[in-house]
């Protein structure tokens, strides 16, 4: 099964209807994170997505798309992860 669920589409300013980018791709048990701006962590609970990230795909380096990275990796810190998460985008 193939589950897609857009957890921003506001561009780099979130609104209260509205965060900013990010999508997630759940593909047999896989998630996978495409972009993840800032209160990305907050959306995938508010739509049941789990933390359990495999992989983030960055589209580009502007900060609204990879700005919620680095909450990401400290909150599955403090979830006793210790598998290295993936992350992907332009150099």
């Amino acid at each position: 099964s193939l589950t897609i669920r857009f957890l921003g589409t506001a561009a780099s300013r979130p609104t209260i209807e509205r965060n900013v980018s990010g999508l997630a791709v759940v593909r047999e048990g896989e998630t996978l994170l495409f972009d993840c701006g800032e209160g990305t962590q907050r959306q995938m609970m508010r739509y049941g997505i789990t933390l359990e990230v495999d992989a983030v795909f960055l589209t580009h380096l502007h900060a609204d798309h990879y700005l919620g990275v680095a909450g990401l990796v400290r909150t599955l810190g403090l979830q006793g992860r210790t598998a290295p998460l993936r992350v992907w985008g332009p150099r």
